[in-house]
């Protein structure tokens, strides 16, 4: 199930949160929208046409390593696939002329205003803030990133390790990333921890969402790993349920925000 609404017509690519124009959902943004619409259509090469711009906290964010780690799509200065979104709506666009798209209604999702703005005065705290977990600069940020964003795993020998590692269990250097994982997975075990319980990185966020989830999964290739689930997931997971993943903001700190990879629930 896609989070996003898309419109398209022709050469012309319209998207929207499932929430509408107003709203990109609790760890949604501009950003993480596009990331959906991107797979949702066939890869070329794209012109960012100014999009950092309209992000929030976009000095700290690697549009084109995000773009091109997590989708086939190249960003490209020449490319005649212009990318487009709007100051006061959560909404991106892809066509290959220059001028504003006009942008359609989108359905609206109903969710909780309330927590919206608790939210997003979170998130701005959480991003100026000093970090109260452990540090993770930028730069290792999008080193990680052919693994952590393409779901990029190392061969050893015939087993697929995932996350990577320097060393294999014997001690012996394993070469990089060598293999693309689905992205789908199915669910081993979960837990949610409660506000008080969860770590720094999001104890100011977990009491608004009730507390944060997580999943240990198995993807079908073998390697397990653990992530958060999606936060507009409000139902309750299940052992063996099926999960894709989706791009989402995972946490500020230091003045960067970082994105990875979040589990949602995949509907039969």
């Amino acid at each position: 199930m896609m989070s996003i609404q898309i419109i398209s017509n022709g050469s012309q690519h319209m998207a929207c949160s499932q929430y509408g124009s107003n709203w990109a959902g609790p760890d949604g943004d501009r950003l993480t929208v596009l990331i959906a619409l991107l797979k949702e259509i066939p890869a070329a090469s794209i012109n960012l046409n100014g999009f950092e711009e309209h992000l929030e906290f976009s000095p700290s964010v690697n549009v084109q390593a995000i773009i091109e780690e997590s989708t086939s799509w190249m960003v490209d200065e020449g490319a005649n696939n212009y990318l487009h979104t709007d100051k006061e709506a959560y909404c991106v666009a892809i066509s290959q002329s220059t001028d504003v798209p006009n942008w359609p209604d989108f359905a609206t999702k109903e969710y909780d205003k309330t927590m919206q703005d608790d939210l997003k005065v979170q998130w701005k705290i959480e991003v100026e803030g000093v970090s109260q977990g452990a540090y993770v600069s930028q730069a290792q940020h999008t080193i990680s990133a052919p693994s952590r964003l393409g779901l990029r795993a190392q061969i050893d020998g015939e087993r697929l390790i995932w996350p990577p590692r320097q060393l294999n269990a014997m001690g012996q250097r394993i070469d990089s990333e060598g293999k693309q994982l689905s992205e789908t997975a199915t669910i081993l075990t979960w837990t949610r921890l409660s506000a008080a319980g969860a770590p720094s990185e999001f104890s100011n966020r977990a009491p608004i969402l009730d507390g944060v989830a997580t999943v240990l999964v198995e993807f079908d290739e073998g390697p397990k790993g653990v992530f958060m689930l999606a936060d507009d997931e409000s139902v309750k997971p299940e052992i063996d349920a099926r999960v894709h993943f989706v791009l989402r903001r995972l946490y500020g700190q230091d003045g960067m925000m970082h994105y990875g990879l979040k589990a949602m629930l995949s509907k039969s």
